[in-house]
């Protein structure tokens, strides 16, 4: 039984002509902890990386400005949708913006700000110890995982520590590695956007560009850094939720997380099947998959795993406090699936018609809210409210479908 299961006690059950009883809250802590020595740290690190990434995009600026305004504005799209999926993830909708935008600023600034020094001294000490040959060919391979998945996860603990009790499930802690990932690989590409433009044989300022966001952006893209350190993320978040289990037994399931997204980016960084598939852009595309198709294959199962899990807590808790005048049992099965959601939608548009649809959609999400409402403060006021916001949406279904 889970932690979240352990918390529900009995309480009257949520309908729409029950009366309620009062809840003392039970709390979740937001990100802004200024008394939490996390939070200072976290912000130290931030502050650095901020001022470092600034200072070395304005350098590239003035030597290829149109290069860096392209590529901030190809990577910033490319990012949106990846965020969008992140956040329709989060069933329970645990995270604030500001938690996703604190994760995705810690990759994306403090991550890669600490971990280019550490990644040059590596490959520096490598080529002294070995040889200029086997850094060139294992460099990224020993620097990368080692340094940049340490630099990444610290990021995610960091977070927990200063939100103790924000993260109630293994996807919420997944979605936040994700993030923090998300943001690292975005800016990595940003720089190498940048420094491929600089280095670039003519003065063209497009096509380096074009050339990363190809190479790194397609054919690379779905199995990076979002996915080594969800991975990662996922041993933290049975770490954080199953404190009903062994300390021995959910150390070993974070270091062995951990463990699988180093051997993920090893693997991806190694020159291992480097000649599998020829020259050109065919042999990198091919390569690319080979390499990638086992890493992303190994990332969805875990991704499976935390969100079956994530779904089982929500309908546990739906199933305690909320009655079917206010979710019915299909639609508590539905709502633990991101694709029954979406395909219940795109029926309700094709009899209903596009209004209907959107009805639907708001309804689902008020539903989605009302559990989290429940689970984080019993049947208190906001629960009754969450309440009066499904019966007026289900009252809207209903005329638009009559």
């Amino acid at each position: 039984m889970s932690a979240t299961q352990e918390s529900l006690t009995a309480r009257h059950r949520l309908g729409t002509g029950s009366l309620i009883d009062e809840q003392a809250p039970l709390g979740v802590d937001g990100f802004f902890q200024p008394r939490r020595a996390a939070f200072w740290l976290f912000l130290f690190f931030l502050a650095n990386g901020v001022f470092s990434m600034l200072s070395n995009f304005y350098a590239g600026y003035r030597v290829v400005p149109t290069a860096v305004v392209l590529a901030t504005l190809v990577w910033t799209l490319y990012a949106l949708p990846f965020l969008l999926f992140f956040r329709s993830l989060d069933l329970f909708e645990q995270h604030p913006p500001l938690g996703f935008a604190m994760a995705f600023a810690w990759g994306g600034f403090a991550a890669c700000y600490l971990a280019i020094p550490v990644n040059t001294a590596v490959e520096s000490l490598s080529s002294k110890l070995i040889g200029p040959q086997f850094t060139a060919d294992w460099g990224p391979a020993l620097a990368g995982p080692i340094n940049e998945e340490i630099l990444k996860i610290l990021g995610v603990i960091l977070l927990i520590m200063i939100a103790r009790t924000q993260f109630r499930t293994i996807l919420s802690v997944v979605v936040l590695g994700a993030m923090v990932g998300l943001g690292f690989q975005i800016v990595e590409n940003l720089l190498y956007s940048v420094n491929t433009a600089i280095q670039f044989p003519y003065t063209n300022q497009v096509a380096p560009v074009g050339l990363m966001l190809l190479v790194r952006g397609i054919f690379s893209g779905i199995w990076s850094h979002a996915l080594y350190t969800s991975v990662a993320a996922f041993g933290i978040g049975y770490f954080v939720t199953r404190r009903h289990k062994p300390l021995m037994q959910r150390t070993a399931i974070a270091i062995g997380s951990f463990g699988l997204a180093w051997t993920m980016h090893f693997f991806w960084n190694s020159p291992w099947l480097q000649d599998i598939g020829g020259g050109g852009v065919d042999g990198v595309l091919v390569l690319s998959l080979v390499k990638g198709i086992p890493i992303l294959a190994l990332g969805y199962l875990l991704w499976k795993f935390a969100g079956k899990e994530e779904g089982t807590q929500l309908r546990t808790i739906a199933d305690h406090y909320i009655d079917d005048d206010l979710m019915t049992p299909e639609e508590r099965d539905s709502l633990t699936s991101l694709h029954e959601r979406r395909t219940l939608r795109k029926h309700m548009k094709k009899t209903h018609g596009r209004k209907a649809a959107r009805t639907l959609h708001r309804l689902q999400r008020a539903q989605l809210h009302m559990i989290r409402v429940c689970a984080e403060k019993g049947t208190g006021l906001p629960a009754a409210r969450a309440a009066q916001d499904i019966t007026a949406l289900r009252a809207d279904l209903a005329t638009t479908t009559s």
